[in-house]
């Protein structure tokens, strides 16, 4: 099953004969995907943003993974292992303790089932001091002055017989007054917080339409400064979104939730923003998964982001 998540991307031609609203939709909304070698190699600017090192689904692989770049935080988003042994997990977080950046938090995945054992995170938090476990929990890092409230959580919809998981809920038929326990989950997140870290993500972004469409709901709610997570193998990448009436409405579009009305209403609103270049805040949504291929073979190492 995981190998849904190890897909290729359709070509073009694939994935307009699929959906021809949603190719268009895309089309017109074209979402800012940025190069996750942009920053790699290259010094913060200006020298006063806080350099996060982000990677996950290692699965195992984190001695062979490529060295990881300097940052102020290392931030891993689950699925350090594949089977969820304690002996998988506590080599994984030798390795991650081993790292010299001054900051390292990491959130357990669908792979991680040791972590839901308290006796297991005790152990963690007096065999691993330099690490920060996140479970529907906060960490305030201070760092040159400046000061990010970093929140996580391990939950994804339903897949298979994995741990850390909720029922999954087809986002053309999401409402907020249902009581769902997705909903309830992700309410939890802080207003205040800076950079949201999950194993999953959110739908529409990075997810080849796999995402959580109630971690989006409240993602648009917070809009924290970043969101990092993987999960989604085939989907690794940088996007910055933009909280304006033409990303709602595209979100809308790939929900099922509107049709090709809703097309004209996105054109719409991109040329709104393009006349009057209208100013919305943002977020860098980061799936910093490092593993892809059938067998999670070809290994891609971690991904910058300054803030």
């Amino acid at each position: 099953m995981d190998a849904l998540f190890d897909r290729p991307p359709l070509t073009s031609w694939e994935r307009f004969i699929k959906s021809p609203l949603l190719f268009l939709a895309k089309s017109v909304y074209a979402p800012n995907y940025q190069s996750p070698e942009q920053t790699l190699n290259n010094p913060p600017d200006p020298p006063n943003k806080i350099r996060i090192v982000c990677i996950s689904d290692t699965h195992n692989t984190h001695a062979n993974q490529p060295v990881l770049p300097e940052g102020d935080i290392l931030i891993h988003s689950g699925d350090l292992t594949v089977s969820g042994t304690t002996t998988e997990l506590h080599n994984a977080l030798s390795w991650l303790a081993s790292q010299p950046h001054k900051h390292k938090i990491f959130i357990a995945g669908n792979h991680d089932s040791c972590l839901a054992d308290p006796e297991t995170v005790r152990l963690i938090s007096s065999n691993y001091p330099n690490l920060t476990y996140l479970c529907e929990s906060s960490e305030n890092v201070a760092i040159r002055g400046r000061s990010l409230l970093i929140y996580g959580a391990p939950y994804t919809p339903k897949h298979g017989t994995f741990l850390f998981q909720y029922p999954k809920i087809q986002p053309r038929l999401y409402s907020p007054e249902n009581e769902l326990e997705s909903t309830q989950i992700w309410n939890r997140i802080p207003l205040s917080v800076d950079v949201l870290v999950t194993h999953g993500p959110p739908f529409g972004h990075l997810d080849l339409g796999m995402g959580c469409y109630p971690l989006l709901t409240v993602i648009r709610r917070v809009r924290p400064k970043a969101h990092i997570f993987g999960h989604i193998h085939a989907s690794r990448g940088m996007e910055v979104v933009r909280w304006d009436s033409s990303t709602s409405t595209y979100e809308e579009i790939c929900a099922g939730r509107l049709g090709w009305m809703g097309l004209l209403r996105l054109v719409y609103w991109k040329v709104c923003s393009a006349i009057w270049r209208t100013v919305a805040s943002s977020t860098f949504m980061v799936n910093a998964a490092s593993v892809a291929g059938l067998r999670d073979n070809i290994l891609k190492g971690a991904i910058v982001l300054d803030i």
